[in-house]
């Protein structure tokens, strides 16, 4: 069993903690004051869980529970001898670790992502479905993108009975996405298309969307993002032009916390092996 210093994150760390206890691991948290704990980090952890992804655009830790803001720097240097975990070590992560320090990104874990892009995925239909009057059998949507997010999302909304357009790059995914039934399309003809859509997701995390395609959007149509910054469009150009953007980040542990609990234990067990 290990002692394990869960630092920052949201619901699904606190899940996760839960979990992790009942394995028989000790676990201590930080960074979640403003639901009440104040564990006091007096061991020395075997493993460090950061959230995932791990920081935000300020370069702070993710700790939406925080009392105050949290810093990896301080953290590396509380706690050197640490196994990490977390998501997205970008090059700031890397150079903090250095040679030293053994880290795991589950953003390279290619079974985690699998696991956390279904979860994405059942997440952004609650999200439209959460916020309408209409069902999805009634739709056009549009999604953009065809990695793990899009297949999983198309294949749930073409269950659902949607009409369900894919936009592609590579000839490959527009090969596939025909093969499986939707209607395919280029994401540089995208105009063509966007005015038949009745909803857009938008897995793509940089620009697709520029002026010209905005333009397109009908009224009354909605754009959900999935991605992560900088986004497949310009936010601020977006709604300055009168299209419904519904902001949708981090669904697997706003939706999903204890599912998405599960899928970190699973890629943490499975990289002790």
């Amino acid at each position: 069993m290990y002692s394990i210093l869960i630092a920052g994150g949201d619901m699904r760390q606190v899940m996760l903690a839960k979990l992790l206890e009942e394995k028989g691991h000790q676990v201590l948290m930080a960074g979640f004051e403003k639901m009440g704990i104040f564990n006091k980090a007096d061991i020395k952890p075997d493993y460090i869980f950061l959230p995932i992804p791990y920081k935000n655009e300020d370069g702070s830790v993710k700790a939406p529970f925080a009392g105050g803001k949290l810093n990896l720097f301080d953290i590396v240097n509380a706690y050197p001898g640490s196994t990490y975990l977390l998501g997205g070590c970008d090059a700031a992560a890397v150079k903090l670790f250095g040679d030293e320090i053994k880290y795991t990104d589950l953003m390279r874990n290619e079974a985690y992502q699998i696991r956390n892009a279904l979860l994405t995925a059942q997440g952004a239909v609650c999200a439209y479905l959460n916020n309408t009057d209409a069902a999805l059998c009634d739709k056009t949507c549009l999604v953009t993108g065809y990695g793990r997010i899009s297949k999983f999302l198309c294949r749930l909304l073409w269950a659902c009975s949607s009409d369900v357009i894919t936009a592609a790059r590579k000839d490959k995914d527009i090969e596939l996405i025909s093969l499986e039934g939707y209607r395919a399309v280029r994401i540089k003809d995208m105009k063509e298309t966007l005015p038949e859509a009745d909803v857009i997701f938008n897995t793509v995390p940089f620009h697709v969307f520029g002026k010209a395609e905005m333009a397109c959007i009908r009224k009354g149509a909605r754009y959900i993002e999935l991605a992560s910054p900088p986004y497949g469009a310009d936010m601020e150009m977006a709604v300055s032009m009168g299209v419904d953007v519904q902001m949708e980040p981090g669904i697997p542990g706003r939706f999903f916390p204890a599912s998405a609990a599960k899928a970190i234990l699973r890629a943490f067990e499975g990289e002790e092996k």
